[in-house]
Order: C-alpha cells, then sequence, then structure tokens
C-alpha cells in the first residue's frame, strides 16, 4: 500500500479528470471512485439487480445497461432517492476503493472522489482513508461553461441544459466548504500549463513527504 494517500475533489466542471490524469502520467496510482462506480453498474452485474429491485423496471434500459441519465433526474427529483442509492452502491465501492489502495505500490496514491466533502458528516467515509485532501478550485461560471460543453450530449434532453447544471451545483458543497477542508488547493481557472505548473509543486511535495 503506498505511504500516502491524497483525497482529490472539486464539484462539476472543476477539471479533476485533467488533474488526476496529469498524476497517473507521473506513475501515481489513481483510484478513481467514478471509475469504480461504473464498473458495479456495468452490464450483468449483480448490483443492477438490487438497484431495479429498489427502484423499479426503469433504472435498466432495453440494452440492459444501467439508466444513469434517469437515476440522475429522479435524485434530482426526489432527493430522499440518495440515500436508498447510496446504500446499495457504496458498500461495493468502498470495498473495491480499499482494495485497490491496498495493492498500490506507487510512491503514493491519488484517491479521487467528486463527493469526498459531502459524505464526510457520514461514517464511515471515504476521506477517513486519505492523508491529505486536495480540492480543484474554480469559479462556478467555469464550472457551468466547462459541463454544459462537454455533457452537452446527455443534456440535450433537457431544456435549459444551463439550469440543469446548477441544479446539480446545488447539491453538492459549497465552494466554501471544499475549500474549508482541502489541505492543498490548484486552481483550474486558466490553461492546462498554468494547472501543470501547481501541480508539479505539489507532486513534488507529496514525493518529500514520503521520502520523510
Amino acid at each position: 500500500m503506498s505511504g500516502l494517500i491524497i483525497g482529490l475533489t472539486g464539484g462539476i466542471g472543476s477539471g479533476k479528470s485533467a488533474v488526476s490524469d496529469w498524476f497517473a502520467m507521473q506513475g501515481i496510482d489513481v483510484v478513481d471512485a467514478d471509475v469504480i462506480a461504473h464498473a458495479i453498474t456495468a452490464k450483468g452485474n449483480p448490483v443492477l439487480d438490487e438497484l431495479k429491485e429498489a427502484f423499479g423496471d426503469w433504472v435498466i434500459d432495453s440494452d440492459g445497461n444501467y439508466n444513469r441519465a434517469a437515476m440522475r433526474d429522479h435524485i434530482l427529483k426526489h432527493p430522499a432517492a440518495i440515500t436508498a442509492l447510496n446504500a446499495i452502491t457504496h458498500p461495493h465501492i468502498q470495498a473495491r476503493i480499499k482494495d485497490a489502495l491496498e495493492k498500490s505500490t506507487a510512491a503514493y496514491c491519488v484517491l479521487s472522489v467528486p463527493l469526498l466533502v459531502e459524505g464526510m458528516a457520514k461514517s464511515p467515509n471515504l476521506a477517513e482513508l486519505c492523508d491529505r485532501i486536495l480540492v480543484v478550485d474554480v469559479p462556478e461560471s467555469i464550472q457551468i461553461h466547462r459541463a454544459t460543453k462537454r455533457d452537452q450530449i446527455k443534456l440535450s434532453h433537457h431544456q435549459d441544459p444551463t439550469a440543469y447544471v446548477k441544479t446539480i451545483i446545488a447539491k453538492q458543497a459549497t465552494r466554501q466548504q471544499r475549500l474549508a477542508v482541502a489541505d492543498d488547493v490548484v486552481v483550474n481557472g486558466g490553461t492546462l500549463d498554468e494547472l501543470y505548473v501547481q501541480l508539479e509543486r505539489l507532486h513534488e511535495s507529496y514525493l518529500a513527504m514520503v521520502k520523510c
């Protein structure tokens, strides 16, 4: 297991993927909660049967795949549904995350969790696995621009994609809440080169921590 675990988080459209991709290119192991969440809800996975029993046939589309967009819409309309969803998926996700962290042999490991801060009020939570929390910080205007541009196909069935993204942002931790728990912050409102300069400094800092 790596000697240092960095919890990476940020709101929708903040650029977490660009950050985690950079760390991966440096040979750092990245454990991505979103990737694992997709894996456990892949076609044919028993977790889909649990979701179908809890929510109904609509959670699986005609091709047998998890209807993620429909679930997202359902939760926005029925916020209490997130509790039932998490009760089913989180134990599977956490088990896979812990297994991946245990197997890591890199100098340190990045655990990417979009809703890391939102889950901190509960125990156990993924933040408890982290030695430091790295927040990717951007203004809300940039979040909206990036999310609507990146997800334009997924959002095409919504008459007002901007309003839809704002609704998602409102459901997430605020910028202030993320910054309040951050050990490290990178500002991703500019170019990739500007982001990479910040990440290089952090990378050297993390390597130094491991050596100590």
